[in-house]
């Protein structure tokens, strides 16, 4: 079954080489992943470094194009494709970055523009949860399933839905963004500009600010850590020692991602649900309580045909992906 991406931007193209290779970008909200592959599919070459939001799109921009450089010339390599996602929204079709929650300076940003100006080949683009789930389902976990729910919990909280083998972009290919889904009205208020979206409660920046909150208010540490230097990965960490805050903190993320998550399984009805990004790494910690109360919040389908599953790519998924949009570029130019 043919799969469907995001359409590339064409540009002229230079002659085949025997080093010909394609490029990858994982932009995140913490760190950038970029990498090349050669005609074989063998990745030959990657990197990651810190996103450094702060520096804002231009510069960070400059900064992965300057290590892709940097790249090509170690690897005595030409590039023929660029595949590049980013946190959504996004507009695929103008190659803009819109204005996601945590990079609020990325406003219309023309990525696709200046990335194919600057090396001259097609540049194909798509936000992170698609590419993650892409990864995945091409070259991971979800590659014996034809529908599938992608959920990312890392910084922030992105989705994608894949039908049939097809990614499902919807309007304004907006699909998908289970993180902003409103699962307590009334809620602390997103970067998106709603209340109570998924993301303000089960994100890892939304966990380390309530394990914060909850230490200031009552004094003392967790597990030692002071509150300053709380994150998600210590309320874990504080969660398999059974520290009381942390199990609090926990239960309230677990459940209410549950209520996200059953919401979209009971509308969706995917074969499976796969779970990525940092936090997915707290293994049982999370599946655990999250399988049991997706027992108590779906009813309208039998949740035991629902896999729920961790990432098989871990943090690999985005890149695969991104290096999968490239290859489609590729595809489309042999094909015409």
């Amino acid at each position: 079954m043919q799969k469907e991406l995001a359409k590339p931007i064409k540009t002229k193209q230079k002659n085949s080489t025997n080093n010909d290779v394609i490029a990858g970008i994982d932009v995140g909200g913490t760190k950038i992943a970029v990498a090349l592959e050669n005609k074989s599919r063998e990745r030959i070459i990657s990197r990651s470094f810190p996103t450094q939001v702060e520096l804002g799109p231009a510069e960070i921009l400059k900064n992965i194009l300057e290590n892709i450089d940097r790249m090509l010339d170690e690897s005595r390599s030409e590039l023929k494709a660029v595949g590049v996602c980013t946190p959504g929204p996004i507009d695929i079709q103008k190659g803009l970055v819109l204005s996601p929650s945590n990079f609020r300076d990325w406003v219309e940003f023309p990525i696709v523009r200046i990335i194919g100006e600057r090396f001259g080949v097609p540049v194909v683009f798509d936000n992170d949860a698609n590419a993650a789930a892409l990864g995945e389902f091409f070259d991971g976990v979800g590659r014996k399933f034809e529908t599938i729910l992608y959920v990312t919990i890392s910084t922030g909280i992105g989705g994608a839905i894949i039908f049939s083998g097809k990614i499902y972009h919807g309007t304004a290919a907006s699909a998908g963004e289970i993180g902003h889904t409103i699962v307590q009205p009334q809620g602390a208020l997103c970067g998106c500009g709603t209340r109570g979206c998924l993301e303000t409660i089960s994100s890892g920046l939304s966990i380390a600010r309530r394990a914060k909150e909850i230490v200031r208010l009552n004094g003392g540490k967790l597990i030692g850590v002071d509150v300053d230097d709380i994150t998600a990965k210590t309320v874990i960490e504080a969660v398999r020692r059974e520290d009381k805050i942390a199990l609090s903190v926990w239960d309230e993320t677990v459940r209410y991602l549950a209520i996200g998550i059953g919401n979209a399984i009971t509308t969706i009805a995917p074969e499976a649900v796969i779970i990525g990004g940092g936090i997915s790494q707290a293994g049982d910690v999370l599946f655990k309580p999250l399988q049991a109360y997706l027992k108590q919040n779906v009813s309208m389908l039998p949740i035991d045909d629902v896999k729920i599953l961790p990432a098989a790519l871990g943090a690999n998924s985005g890149i695969c992906g991104a290096l999968i949009l490239a290859r489609r570029a590729i595809d489309e130019i042999r094909d015409n």
